[in-house]
């Protein structure tokens, strides 16, 4: 896959995703939106758009995916659906929704279970969730508590 078909699939997934967001916007059921989960199946090359009352808003084929089960790993659809989730969020795409915060954008699995958090808003400020930052958390709070322990 070369940058043009990954800019091409970037474009279809930020596409639906805005279809997801007009769809929210504008049809929205349930009482709060708290949550948008995106899933994606390997085999048929869909990405779905569900809203935390497990409706599914949105859905594309991306013909660039399908039988990739192999080839296409967590790691390179996280970063797909990341770049896309941080261009929406800078062109205040979330803003025309009736959040209930906090809010979060995430990858999930075909149950809605979330393998990844994607963007995360709170109350008024945004917060980036990304594996660095977390894993810098994670090494701190160890070591925090070994010198708390040894104490």
């Amino acid at each position: 896959m070369g940058s043009g078909a990954n800019r091409d699939t970037s474009t279809l997934i930020k596409d639906t995703f805005k279809q997801a967001i007009d769809s929210l916007a504008n049809d929205y059921k349930g009482s709060s939106l708290t949550d948008i989960f995106i899933t994606v199946d390997k085999e048929s090359g869909e990405v779905a758009f569900y809203d935390d009352e497990e409706n599914k808003i949105a859905e594309i084929v991306i013909f660039n995916w399908v039988d990739k089960v192999d080839e296409l790993s967590d790691k390179k659809v996280v970063s797909v659906l990341r770049e896309v989730t941080e261009q929406l969020d800078s062109e205040d795409m979330f803003s025309s929704l009736d959040l209930f915060k906090p809010f979060s954008v995430n990858y999930a699995d075909d149950n809605l279970v979330v393998k990844e958090e994607l963007l995360l808003i709170s109350e008024d400020s945004i917060v980036k969730i990304d594996n660095d930052l977390m894993e810098k958390f994670d090494r701190e709070f160890d070591e925090f508590l070994e010198r708390l322990l040894k104490d």
